[in-house]
């Protein structure tokens, strides 16, 4: 083997089995997009398994270390994406993640600059405008409309905590809020009014469904069994209309997952950057890494197929040869 291949490529033995580790060199970026209520700080669990690539977890407007929106018009999808260019300054190509929100915004820049993305990670993005046009799923819109109804009239009359209790038992389960310290209910209750303005940036983009056929990206779409049903929906309908989408189920996982429950989405978020990564290189497609039974870390396994099986993960559909 020569020098060059050797630097990503050697041999080791796991468990009894002999298998090929690829590493991607040199390092590429991954730029992280939190959901609503969060910041960066959410990617812990995934970036502490980025060694391989260099991790850029964002704050969105008002979270996190970021300051406000300064109000000169709407918040919109593609205002709030703006900065992610910003995170790969170099101009070369990079991964994005985005979840919930955060995963509103990723479509968006994936949309207005196809070309900046090596993959794409959608983790239950809220799309709600694409449910408008979707005969079948206008209950479902009904449903966010009024979630966001809440939040939008306590943040008139000033009982954010009201609207805020709503939005967090919505996405995490009914009690959810009253199981959260006092100073919990505070922080989430400052982030009211930014809560309002995602909602109204994510019900009023304008791109059809069928817009998103532009995006050709090779993409990774996630969703829970147990996520609301706007979600699932969202989810389902992008994955149909993005030309190089995969679809992934996350057996008895909720919109929060990604947070509570890293250990079932970081295996197969990990297989698709890697896939992608060692495609870019023209290197030997690589053996994914699962969770093994003692927690202690992540191993290479023999095929993605383990992944699936090891994480409760169904493989919805497939149209792209990864």
């Amino acid at each position: 083997m020569s020098e060059r291949r050797a630097r990503y490529s050697s041999q080791q033995e796991l468990d009894g089995y002999r298998e090929s580790i690829v590493t991607p060199a040199p390092r590429q970026r991954v730029v992280l997009v939190h959901c609503s209520a969060s910041s960066a700080r959410q990617w812990q669990a995934l970036t502490d398994q980025l060694s391989d690539f260099e991790a850029v977890p964002l704050d969105l407007y008002g979270h996190g270390k970021r300051q406000r929106w300064d109000g000169e018009g709407p918040l919109s999808l593609s205002a709030e994406a703006a900065a992610l260019g910003d995170a790969s300054p170099d101009g070369a190509p990079f991964h994005l993640i985005g979840h919930s929100y955060g995963g509103g915004v990723a479509l968006r820049f994936a949309l207005d600059h196809p070309e900046r993305l090596r993959s794409l990670t959608l983790i239950e993005p809220s799309c709600f405008h694409i449910l408008k046009a979707a005969e079948r799923e206008t209950h479902l819109l009904d449903e966010i409309l009024a979630v966001a109804d809440a939040v939008n009239r306590a943040v008139l009359c000033g009982d954010y905590r009201s609207g805020m209790e709503t939005f967090i038992d919505y996405w995490s389960g009914a009690g959810a809020w009253k199981s959260l310290s006092e100073a919990k209910k505070a922080q989430f209750a400052a982030l009211a009014g930014h809560i309002a303005h995602h909602f109204w940036s994510l019900i009023h983009e304008d791109t059809p469904l069928a817009g998103y056929a532009a995006v050709d990206v090779p993409t990774l779409i996630l969703c829970g069994t147990h996520s609301p049903r706007p979600s699932r929906a969202i989810t389902r309908l992008l994955a149909d209309a993005l030309p190089r989408a995969r679809h992934r189920t996350i057996r008895g996982g909720n919109h929060m997952s990604v947070i509570t429950d890293a250990a079932k989405m970081t295996p197969i978020i990990m297989e698709h950057l890697l896939t992608r990564a060692t495609r870019d290189h023209q290197r030997p497609s690589y053996t994914s890494r699962v969770q093994p039974d003692d927690g202690q870390g992540f191993h290479w396994s023999s095929a993605a197929a383990t992944v699936a099986a090891r994480n409760g993960l169904a493989e919805r559909r497939d149209t792209s040869a990864f």
